[in-house]
């Protein structure tokens, strides 16, 4: 019993091992089936298609100064050609990279940068917004610099005779900034250096244009300037110096030939004024010395006017001398035989005198009686003195001036 059972056993796992050895087996042809079919996938369909896997590795293997774009660009293609068997992705690769190169080196017209990167946009479709964004910033930083030299140095050679042989490039630069600054999404770039410095650059030349054409206005109507013209204080605007001395000499001349003019019409005019006073005028007479009487007649023959004032006598009537103190300008006694003292105008200090006009005579008077001494209280004394001042106080010096014609009736 015991052998039969143990036979049975035997039998029993003899065909389980052959069973086992028939799924490895089996399992070992699947293996080499589908080795043999991926090594058929990745090796002998590239090679139909004049690729090789060595340019695939090479056409799609990541660099280090790859930007975003490129690099998903990349990834892209290996995994189309790995995973779906299509090599068309990697076939355009090249092309895409050499298309993206030129914008990021700044090798593409400024012109035709819009175009390009819109080609770009249609032809790959896992090109994004943030991409094109990328692209724009880096054409721009790579570009600006260029231009900015280029603007520079045309800027440099430009001459006030022939500026139009240097406009090109200045208005070239002109043109992309005005682009960067419109554009969305620009803020890195128009922050950036380069920005600025072509800022100011077209500001700078703006200064010179401007300038340049003040002064040309300026000069080429030099005949109704009213003010010099300030000197120059741009490159552009130094070359223009000569013109600007030209002018401004023609305003200084004419300004002296204005007033030279102005002069002269006011010198006619006096002259013609001093003619008229010349017919009016007489030599003034020296009447000092003279009296009332002989004055008068000298005056009325000259048809001039007089105004005559007293002066204290030098003496009393007893004799006695007047203290100089005492003496002073006071009203004419009227007495025609009274001599004349001084005169004004004076003949010393003016030749002439208008017909009409009025010489001050200062006569001296007759000498008076001399004021009898106080023999009463010094305060009596002082009462008179102060009723004496009055008194002459109320005698205030008069004028008499007397026409021509009173003259001839006192005569």
């Amino acid at each position: 019993m015991k052998t039969k059972k143990s036979k049975k056993n035997r039998k029993e796992l003899s065909r389980r091992q052959k069973i086992v050895y028939a799924i490895y087996l089996l399992i070992i042809v699947l293996s080499f089936y589908f080795f043999f079919r991926a090594y058929r996938y990745i090796s002998d369909i590239p090679k139909a298609n004049n690729i090789t896997q060595e340019e695939i590795y090479d056409l799609t293997k990541i660099g280090e100064s790859d930007i975003k774009l490129v690099r998903a660009l990349k990834n892209d293609a290996f995994d189309s050609w790995l995973y779906e068997a299509n090599d068309d992705k990697v076939k355009k690769l090249k092309k895409t990279q050499g298309t993206i190169s030129s914008v990021v080196e700044g090798n593409v017209k400024v012109s035709k940068i819009d175009d390009v990167i819109a080609g770009l946009k249609k032809n790959v479709d896992t090109i994004s917004n943030a991409d094109i964004e990328e692209l724009y910033v880096l054409y721009y930083k790579k570009v600006l610099p260029k231009q900015y030299k280029k603007a520079d140095e045309s800027f440099q050679k430009m001459t006030v005779e022939h500026p139009e042989a240097e406009y090109k490039d200045i208005f070239a630069l002109l043109d992309l900034l005005n682009k960067i600054y419109n554009q969305k999404g620009m803020l890195t770039v128009t922050n950036d250096d380069n920005f600025k410095k072509s800022v100011s650059l077209l500001e700078e030349i703006n200064s010179n244009f401007t300038e340049v054409n003040k002064i040309k206005t300026l000069v080429a109507d030099y005949d109704t300037l009213q003010e010099p013209i300030p000197d120059p204080e741009t490159r552009l605007g130094m070359e223009l110096d000569d013109y600007v001395s030209k002018a401004n000499d023609y305003l200084q001349s004419s300004l002296v030939v204005t007033a030279f003019e102005q002069k002269y019409d006011e010198l006619q005019s006096n002259l013609a004024y001093n003619k008229r006073l010349i017919k009016k005028s007489v030599e003034v007479p020296d009447l000092v010395g003279l009296t009332v009487e002989q004055a008068l007649r000298e005056l009325s023959k000259e048809d001039l006017n007089f105004n005559i004032r007293g002066y204290t006598n030098k003496l009393y009537r007893n004799g006695e001398r007047v203290l100089e103190i005492q003496r002073g300008i006071e009203t004419w006694d009227d007495d025609k035989k009274d001599k004349i003292l001084r005169q004004e105008p004076s003949h010393l200090e003016y030749d002439f005198i208008l017909q009409g006009s009025t010489i001050k005579l200062v006569v001296e008077n007759n000498p008076i009686e001399k004021p009898k001494e106080s023999t009463e209280p010094s305060s009596s004394s002082t009462s008179d003195t102060s009723t004496t001042t009055t008194s002459s106080s109320e005698e205030t010096s008069t004028t008499t001036t007397t026409s021509s014609s009173e003259r001839e009736q006192a005569d």
